[in-house]
């Protein structure tokens, strides 16, 4: 479990080094999140099936995205 709290990590850092360096726009740096935390699950998470790594993926992207702070920026005009 501790794996993932690093990884959760990464994926923070990831995504704030792109608003940082204003790569995109801020509204999509939840679904980059995301997209990095799926990637991570799948190749860093040592699970047996795939559905499973998915899963972890999403519960990573998720969780470095912070569930409130998405729809924040989603619904925000």
């Amino acid at each position: 479990m501790f794996e993932i709290a690093i990884i959760i990590a990464v994926v923070i850092a990831l995504t704030q080094l792109i608003k940082k360096l204003d790569l995109m726009p801020v509204k999509y740096l939840p679904a980059l999140s995301l997209l990095l935390g799926i990637m991570a699950g799948y190749f860093y998470v040592d699970v047996p099936t795939v559905a499973e790594k998915i899963m972890f993926g999403l519960m990573i992207g998720l969780s470095a995205a912070g569930l409130f702070d998405q729809s924040k920026i989603i619904t925000k005009k």
